[in-house]
């Protein structure tokens, strides 16, 4: 067998990788369940809460928005090959070669090209401050005083794999512009139907259809076949396929469950995955950005708190609910 199966399903080759078969959900789940340092961290330290520091230390130092993704995805590949000890690596030319063809790919499946050279040597410093700093917390050894080079606040706790892939995904996300998910409008429909594949279309679908937008366009539609019980989706770009194919399909696997892990102000809201439905019992899944009433009243003219999900905004009153969204809850 020349394969391994993904937790979404997946026969992925690590020695003939195909760009379209990475999936960001894959090397979320896979890098939240892979320790650190081999095992030997006194305690556990997943690959996925060392990839979200580098990326929050990047951030830190002023990095630009690809080396920030890239400090996020430098171990991405681990997800697919595990991880092999320094010593040992550098006697395996082979895994070196796979690993090094296996990391472009993904960062050209995510990030659009390859990395220059300037921005390798960003993220494998952070990486490197960030392995010192590491051994100072979780094994009190000073390997040098690199750690001394980090600005960021850093913790390295034992903390959920499944509260770390989540967000490990939602960082992805958060690094790229906003978007919202929610049923489509009558205005949709005929675009909307008319992209999806035929068998994907029958006029009962009108009912369940979901619009994902982005800067005011429509990016995608889907709906949740109920004979079939399955979801069917359809994105008109595949760089926006890549990106946001599991939360468009999360979302519409949500509907219409309710989330119970509600939140009890609005600022709680700020930069999570949140299902709101409003007091005409419209829903919406994204990304939340808390307005204060000052912002809302020098941007739109209205004092009164909010909150924003990709173009659209909400003020309390007219906000019947607002939960946690999971993509893992309702994806796997």
């Amino acid at each position: 067998m020349s394969y391994i199966t993904t937790v979404t399903g997946k026969h992925f080759d690590p020695m003939n990788p195909q760009q379209q078969e990475i999936d960001i959900v894959d090397i979320a789940h896979a890098l939240s369940m892979l320790c650190r340092a081999n095992g030997h961290f006194k305690r556990f330290y997943s690959v996925a809460q060392h990839c979200i520091a580098c990326a929050n230390e990047a951030s830190e130092r002023g990095a630009s928005l690809i080396v920030t993704l890239g400090s996020l995805l430098h171990d991405a590949s681990e997800a697919y090959l595990s991880d092999v000890t320094r010593p040992v690596k550098k006697e395996l030319p082979l895994y070196q070669q796979a690993e090094d063809a296996l990391q472009g790919l993904i960062y050209r499946r995510f990030i659009g090209r390859p990395l220059t050279d300037s921005e390798k040597a960003q993220i494998s410093e952070i990486d490197d401050d960030m392995f010192s700093m590491e051994f100072h917390q979780l094994m009190c050894e000073e390997l040098n005083k690199d750690h001394q080079k980090i600005i960021s606040n850093v913790i390295c706790e034992v903390r959920p794999v499944q509260t770390v892939r989540n967000d490990f995904l939602q960082y992805f996300i958060s690094l790229f512009d906003d978007f919202s998910i929610h049923r489509a409008d009558k205005e949709q429909y005929p675009r909307a139907l008319s992209v999806l594949p035929p068998d994907a279309n029958p006029p009962s679908v009108k009912e369940e259809l979901w619009i994902m937008e982005l800067e005011d366009e429509m990016i995608a539609c889907g709906y949740y076949g109920k004979t079939a019980d399955s979801v069917f989706t359809h994105f008109l770009s595949d760089d926006h396929e890549k990106i946001y194919h599991p939360f468009l399909r999360s979302a519409i696997r949500s509907v219409p469950e309710t989330l119970t892990d509600t939140f009890d102000k609005l600022t709680d809201c700020d930069g999570k995955t949140v299902m709101l439905t409003t007091v005409w019992d419209e829903v919406f899944f994204g990304i939340a950005s808390h307005l204060s009433r000052d912002y809302c009243f020098h941007e739109f003219g209205t004092e009164k708190e909010g909150i924003q999900i990709g173009m659209y905004v909400f003020y309390f009153e007219d906000i019947k609910s607002i939960a946690k969204w999971s993509v893992f809850d309702t994806l796997i």
